[in-house]
């Protein structure tokens, strides 16, 4: 079986990172450092031009109905160029509301979305334990259903225009997926203090939300689960294209960094560091090529795959970046240089949607489960 992508798919790369690289990269991500997850909404009009943003949708909607891996390139490019935006969410968005929403549902959102007048984000929930439906909870005052609750480390939130929710009901139904406004009443979000700068996140919490019945996905543990694939699909990807960009620059820089009269690109200590990083980063296509197929295709094995490609793109990428800190020395360790934008961006990508330690945690048990159930 042939694993590379399609002539079409590198094309679509190519594209999107010639624009990424025009909107994006180090200026526009200091930008976001300064100006916080408003710097996503200017480059809105442009990503709809290229339909970038209508990628999952059907054609009903103006969209391309791509598949994730149709998609991963992009993901890919977006990491290389620390693109501000929640490209991820963004499609993960799309993806569910083309799948699983309702006829009115798609019709107020999937074409808002599509023509870049709809910023989309998702509660993920920073830690390990917050990625699945704890945190909200819905009951039903009076006929109608209220949100109370927290999500942390939630993308853009300040900037977004809808929101996807997990949600607990505790008066009935189970679990469903909200669709929120964050300019409504009954929520308040306050920006989180975070690693990296270029991917703001916030708290967001619901103080009596209201919750109309046109803003329900049920069905919300399949609904979420994929959310989460997707997801982490992407995060992998992103973490790859953050390490493959921040790997090359280093590559290009021990060429002319001197040390004793000769580049420090000569130095066999930095020829293995180099070596092994290019391995890494190798490795992680792979895992993460086979990731996307296997969430296209729904396997049902397609989860360990997901996650093991998002651990191992996330120790990965926190590796070949760190390691490219210490082979620009002194001045790797400065705001002046773009390395460490790429470090933080990595580490970021590393911690949501589950730590590297607890998703290998989880891969464990589901394999020791089968094994379990199988004997």
């Amino acid at each position: 079986m042939d694993f590379n992508y399609s002539q079409e798919q590198y094309l679509m790369q190519d594209s999107a990172l010639a624009l990424f690289r025009e909107i994006g990269g180090p200026p526009a991500a200091r930008r976001a450092y300064a100006e916080g997850a408003g710097v996503a909404r200017t480059l809105l009009p442009r990503l709809a031009e290229q339909g970038l943003l209508g990628g999952p949708l059907s054609g009903d909607f103006g969209g391309s109905e791509l598949s994730v891996l149709d998609f991963a390139l992009v993901f890919e490019a977006a990491g290389r160029t620390l693109l501000p935006f929640p490209l991820a969410e963004t499609f993960v968005a799309g993806t569910v509301l083309n799948a699983l929403a309702s006829d009115g549902q798609k019709h107020r959102h999937l074409e808002n979305i599509n023509a870049g007048q709809t910023l989309a984000s998702v509660a993920w929930g920073a830690t390990d334990k917050g990625v699945g439906f704890t945190g909200v909870e819905a009951l039903t005052e009076g006929g109608v259903m209220r949100l109370y609750g927290r999500r942390t480390g939630v993308p853009f939130a300040d900037a977004a225009d809808l929101l996807l929710v997990p949600v607990e009901s505790k008066t009935g139904g189970g679990r469903l997926v909200a669709l929120v406004n964050p300019h409504r009443d009954g929520m308040a979000i306050r920006r989180l203090e975070s690693l990296d700068g270029s991917a703001p996140l916030s708290v967001v919490d619901f103080q009596g939300y209201e919750l109309a019945d046109d803003d329900q996905i049920w069905d919300g543990e399949p609904t979420w689960t994929l959310s989460v694939n997707i997801g982490r699909v992407a995060y992998a990807q992103e973490a790859l294209g953050v390490a493959e960009q921040v790997f090359a620059e280093t590559v290009e820089y021990v060429k002319v960094r001197e040390q004793f009269g000769f580049p420090v690109g000569r130095f066999q200590a930095v020829k293995h560091t180099a070596a092994d990083d290019f391995l890494l980063v190798e490795s992680a296509r792979v895992a993460n090529r086979y990731a996307a197929l296997m969430a296209t295709e729904a396997s049902v094995d397609a989860p360990l795959h997901i996650m093991m490609a998002k651990a191992y793109s996330g120790d990965m990428a926190r590796r070949v970046t760190s390691d490219a800190i210490q082979l620009h020395g002194g001045i790797g360790y400065t705001w002046d240089a773009d390395v460490h934008l790429f470090f933080k961006r990595a580490w970021r990508l590393a911690s949501q949607l589950g730590t590297p330690v607890a998703l290998r945690e989880e891969m464990a048990a589901r394999v020791i489960d089968a094994r379990r159930h199988a004997g």
